[in-house]
């Protein structure tokens, strides 16, 4: 005698990454993204998202967000889909004394372009440079806050890994 086996395939879609893996280890996306199992068994998937990515659901054999449980009755096919986290990039201009507001703007047009305080969502892993600029009667003087702090200069470049809140601090010009 011979069991009927069927085939379980799992595809991982979407701009993030993750694992897929069966209870009892048959599947373990990367690796292997598919396998036999015998007719009329149960195969339980999860799917763990790497740092960065986020889990939004499964499609084909299964749907939702939970563990996927295949019946195999037939040779079936699931896909994980797997996307990129969506932080907050938060930007404040701040003054000091009788300063005057300014404009602070990204390296991707139309991103950041603000007065005094303005938000993006950005992909996990995604940079922009931000470049503050002040108005007439005011100087830039620096940064403060998440992954700025201390850049004098009047362009910073941003990593999102975590939401960040980012400051642009400006004074009156120096009269002579």
């Amino acid at each position: 005698f011979s069991l009927n086996l069927d085939t379980l395939s799992v595809t991982k879609i979407g701009n993030g990454s993750g694992k897929v893996a069966s209870s009892d280890s048959r599947v373990n996306c990367g690796s292997t993204c598919s396998n036999s199992f015998p007719q009329g068994s149960t195969v339980t998937l999860t799917a763990t998202p790497n740092v960065g990515s986020t889990f939004t659901g499964w499609s084909g054999a299964c749907t939702g967000t939970g563990k996927c449980e295949v019946s195999m009755t037939e040779a079936k096919a699931v896909t994980a889909t797997f996307n990129l986290q969506k932080l907050t990039l938060s930007v404040s201009n701040t003054k000091i004394g009788n300063g005057m507001g300014a404009i602070v703007s990204s390296s991707q047009a139309g991103l950041i372009d603000c007065g005094t305080v303005c938000s993006t969502l950005l992909d996990y892993g995604e940079s922009v440079t931000l470049t503050a600029k002040a108005v007439t009667g005011s100087e830039f003087f620096g940064w403060t806050g998440d992954s700025c702090g201390g850049v004098t200069q009047p362009e910073c470049r941003v990593s999102m890994t975590a939401v960040k809140n980012i400051f642009a601090t400006f004074n009156l010009s120096r009269q002579p």
